[in-house]
């Protein structure tokens, strides 16, 4: 059917409006996704974690995780509602989660002794003697304006001939107060750095505890050597 000026011009008018409604949508669309913050479980500030002096390097295998937190977004709860876990969309690991808490732990346990972190590196056998940390995360939970929960088991294998080895469980609860992402981020990286404190106690008992500047429960048993 042959269309007349007048309803090509209606026509052209009615695609135009649909277009410009579509382009429309589409702004407010992108203008109303909120941004994606990207966080880390690293420190910031590196240069004060120091407290020991040992010289003994450090193996720290990467961290065993559970599937269920193995995203990149962050996988919360809530606590009043805890068989319920949900990605945050919008707040995202700035790393996979295994390589965030293994440097994580790496930092502050090198750091709380002094040591060296050798991973990767050809080390001359006899030239430093090297412990081998291995960890399996059992939990790892997130919990907005509750808790930041980090259950962990853990061996620390010594340098040949020098003493046994260790085997243990540590499960630390850091208190959580505000809902945001970054504070619950902030719990568990406080979690981490009392996790390498009882790993630290256990290479060298005369470490310096780390300073403890939340009121965290640090349970740590199953602890044996072998």
């Amino acid at each position: 059917m042959k269309l007349t000026q007048q309803q090509y011009a209606i026509l052209k008018r009615i695609c135009y409006s649909l277009c410009i409604g579509i382009v429309i949508w589409l702004i407010v669309g992108c203008a109303s996704a909120p941004p994606v913050r990207y966080y880390s479980l690293q420190p910031q500030i590196q240069s004060s974690a120091v407290t020991g002096n040992t010289p003994i390097g450090l193996k720290i295998a990467l961290p065993q995780i559970p599937e269920s937190v193995d995203k990149p977004q962050l996988m919360v709860r809530n606590a009043a509602e805890p068989q319920v876990i949900y990605a945050l969309n919008a707040a995202r690991w700035a790393g996979s989660l295994s390589d965030e808490i293994g440097q994580s732990l790496s930092f502050y346990l090198a750091g709380q002794l002094g040591a060296i972190n050798v991973q990767n590196l050809p080390v001359v056998p006899g030239s430093l003697p090297v412990w081998n940390v291995q960890t399996n995360v059992l939990q790892f939970e997130l919990m907005p304006g509750d808790s930041a929960l980090l259950d962990v088991v853990w061996t620390l294998k010594p340098p040949a001939g020098t003493s046994t080895a260790w085997i243990c469980q540590t499960r630390i609860s850091v208190p959580v107060i505000q809902k945001e992402a970054a504070s619950v981020v902030n719990g568990q990286q406080q979690a981490i750095r009392l996790l390498a404190n009882e790993m630290a106690k256990k290479i060298n008992p005369g470490v310096m505890s780390a300073d403890n500047t939340v009121q965290a429960s640090v349970q740590t048993r199953s602890c044996r050597q072998s």
